[in-house]
């Protein structure tokens, strides 16, 4: 009886954790061809603006992939 008692402690600690795994969301996806062409043409104009910033700023190749991944991300 006593070693059943640290086993079902765990077990109990094991699932609890596992618990905000399970109620996730999947994120809404574009359902029709029009939306997922809207969406690909507002990321591209993001990016593209983007890189015109960070070539007006005249950074390093690398500095620039830089910049330009952190503004798409804004």
């Amino acid at each position: 009886m006593i070693r059943i008692l640290p086993l079902f402690a765990c077990m109990t600690l094991f699932w609890f954790g596992l618990l905000p795994a399970f109620p996730q969301t999947v994120p809404a996806k574009p359902r029709s061809p029009g939306e997922i062409a809207a969406a690909d043409r507002l990321a591209m104009a993001k990016r593209a603006s983007c890189q015109q910033e960070a070539r007006a700023q005249k950074l390093s190749f690398f500095k620039r992939r830089s910049y330009v991944n952190d503004c798409v991300k804004r």
